[in-house]
């Protein structure tokens, strides 16, 4: 099924359609195969490591399912972002000046694009989550006084070797097989999570080619099975006349035929307000499309496209799927996406702060610079907000009843009792008072 996909959006050669389904002969034994094996079998694609990336690539543009929650997680991720300074006020100006600067070059395209900083982290976020790492090279200006670009690098080039105090180097693999160090003052790379032992990191899509190839496959049967059964077709069902007394075998045979075709011609010609005439001996009947095969296949099909979309650590909901989910259950979903998400957010927060801070250096500004992500919208905000209110109402009691002290429930409330009065919060939006 990958083959004929691929060979349809392949544009520089002919694609010719290879048949799914094949009769086998009494003696032929059918191997079973994984479908990067019969990918590579077939001459698609070959596996190798530089071509895997190529490969996810694929499945992110022309798999719906896959394109969709991948899609949905750099989105998830992509919220609004800011640029927060801490230092002096004219650092704090001057290291504005030079960072909207760098925001128009940083981005690896000239299209005149002034949002570069925004661009690169949506970038680097649906690099993440299709082949699950990112690896950059930040370009500096001739004098050094800056950076001037950042190169992208293929993170499948990057190798890691384990020095002798046991930490991990990056190397870049040439043209010539060699590998070279990579300078570690400008090389950035992240992956979408962390293994002690793998410092390449996972592929977040490695656990879907062979539940989409099923899925696929599939599909290719559902639309097959439905053109050859599942659409409603009228069959036309005569008996044959009895023979007359002394009648021949020929005569009787052409009299058959004759009464065939002349009432199969009716039905040829009939148009939708024609009526026919015929004798008893004519039966219609509608064959295909009755039954529950059609819901069969849909509930098959729709099993194999939650397993994709588990791949895809998502839920079914997320993707407009869901069947029955409560709301219970839905709020602690959403509640761990945020998390991850969150979690997301902090490498895209870790690259711009790297650039930033690398940037400012070299123009000997001391700024500190802190690129943020506004939270995504909470549909739970009434419940939590009520919730909320029912543990002031309950600490509020408790000190009214002297059960604990003041300060014991500013504490309950996640708040920080102050000498003078005026409370600090703990919160990560930041201070907030209580009278």
């Amino acid at each position: 099924m990958f083959s004929r996909l691929i060979a349809l959006f392949r544009t520089h050669e002919q694609a010719v359609p290879e048949p799914i389904v094949r009769s086998l002969s009494s003696g032929s034994a059918s191997q079973p195969t994984s479908p990067l094996q019969s990918l590579e079998r077939r001459h698609s694609f070959s596996f190798e490591s530089e071509d895997r990336a190529s490969f996810y690539r694929f499945l992110r543009d022309h798999i719906p399912i896959v394109s969709s929650g991948i899609w949905t997680w750099v989105n998830l991720c992509c919220t609004p972002q800011r640029m927060a300074l801490s230092g002096s006020d004219s650092e704090t100006r001057t290291a504005t000046r030079i960072l909207d600067n760098l925001s128009k070059r940083i981005y690896p395209r000239d299209d005149g694009d002034s949002r570069g900083f925004e661009r690169l982290v949506q970038s680097i976020f649906l690099d993440l989550f299709t082949v699950g790492r990112v690896a950059l090279i930040a370009r500096l200006l001739p004098d050094r006084s800056g950076i001037s670009h950042i190169q992208v690098i293929d993170p499948y080039l990057i190798h890691w070797k384990r020095d002798p105090e046991g930490i991990h180097r990056a190397y870049l693999e040439i043209e010539d097989g060699s590998l070279s160090p990579l300078p570690q003052d400008v090389f950035f790379y992240r992956t979408l999570l962390s293994d002690l032992h793998n410092p390449v990191g996972i592929e977040p899509l490695s656990s879907i080619p062979f539940v989409v190839d099923i899925e696929q496959r599939m599909l290719n049967d559902m639309a097959r099975s439905s053109h050859n059964a599942g659409t409603p077709r009228l069959q036309i069902r005569m008996t044959p006349p009895e023979k007359h007394p002394g009648e021949d075998f020929e005569s009787y045979t052409s009299r058959s035929n004759e009464y065939f075709s002349s009432t199969m011609q009716q039905f040829r010609t009939l148009e939708a307000d024609d009526n026919v005439f015929t004798w008893s001996d004519v039966e219609v009947q509608l064959v295909g499309g009755a039954g529950r095969e059609g819901t069969v296949w849909k509930i098959n099909r729709e099993q194999v496209i939650e397993d994709v979309i588990t791949g895809l650590k998502l839920f079914p909901w997320v993707l407009g799927r869901s069947h029955g989910t409560t709301k219970n259950w839905v709020y602690a979903q959403y509640n761990l996406l945020m998390q991850i998400a969150d979690s997301v957010q902090q490498l895209g927060s870790d690259l711009i702060e790297w650039l930033a801070t690398l940037e400012l250096r070299l123009h000997g500004n001391i700024a500190d610079p802190n690129w943020k992500f506004t939270p995504n919208q909470d549909p739970f905000l009434v419940d939590r907000n009520r919730a909320r209110l029912l543990e002031l109402d309950r600490v509020e009691r408790l000190v009214k009843n002297e059960f604990i002290t003041r300060d014991q429930g500013i504490r309950e409330l996640g708040y920080k009792p102050e000498a003078d009065g005026q409370r600090k919060s703990n919160d990560d939006d930041g201070q907030k008072s209580l009278e």
